[in-house]
C-alpha cells in the first residue's frame, strides 16, 4: 500500500485590478501607495483569504478594506501565481488575479485600513491611474492587460489600445 501524497503548505491570497473608464479617457486602475513605507511601491489591492473565503470574496474585501473604494463589483478571476515564501510563511502562495469594475467619481484620496488584522491602521493613498502608465511594481501588473481588454469588452469598446 502507498503512502497518500503530503498537501504542500500554502497560503491564499487574492490580488483585484479595480478598473474604471469614461468616454474619451483611457481605462483606469486603481492603485495604492504606502504612505508611510513608499519604498514598498505601487501595489493593487489585495491580500490572504479568510478561511473558506473564495479568491473572489477576498478580492473584493481586501479592495474595500485598503481603499475604501465605492462600488466595487466583481467581474471576474483572471489567472494565479505559484511563490515560494521563505520567511514569516514557510510553504507556498497562491495569488489569485480578479478585476472589479468601479465607477468611484474619486480621482485620488487617502484611506487608513480597516481590518480585522495586522494591515488595520496602515495609511494609503490611493490613486486612479491610466492603465498603461500604472507603474505597479514587483510584477502585480502581470494580468492587468487582461483585465484591461475584459473590462473594454464588458463595457462594448473595441480594440486593445485601450492601454493608451
Amino acid at each position: 500500500m502507498s503512502t497518500p501524497p503530503t498537501p504542500m503548505a500554502f497560503r491564499q491570497r487574492a490580488a483585484a485590478y479595480v478598473l474604471r473608464s469614461s468616454p474619451g479617457r483611457p481605462v483606469e486602475v486603481l492603485v495604492l501607495v504606502h504612505r508611510d513605507h513608499p519604498e514598498a511601491g505601487v501595489q493593487v489591492p489585495g491580500g490572504g483569504a479568510h478561511p473558506n473565503e473564495t479568491p473572489a470574496e477576498a478580492a473584493v474585501r481586501e479592495t474595500v478594506e485598503e481603499t475604501g473604494v465605492r462600488g466595487a463589483v466583481f467581474a471576474e478571476v483572471l489567472g494565479n501565481t505559484l511563490l515560494r515564501t521563505p520567511g514569516s510563511f514557510e510553504g507556498v502562495q497562491v495569488t489569485t488575479y480578479s478585476w472589479l469594475s468601479t465607477e468611484d467619481p474619486r480621482d485620488a484620496w487617502d484611506h487608513t485600513i480597516v481590518s480585522d488584522d495586522g494591515d488595520h491602521g496602515i495609511r494609503m493613498r490611493c490613486e486612479f491611474r491610466p492603465a498603461a502608465s500604472a507603474a505597479i511594481d514587483w510584477g502585480h501588473d502581470r494580468f492587468l492587460p487582461q483585465a484591461v481588454a475584459r473590462h473594454a469588452a464588458a463595457r462594448g469598446r473595441q480594440g486593445l489600445d485601450l492601454l493608451g
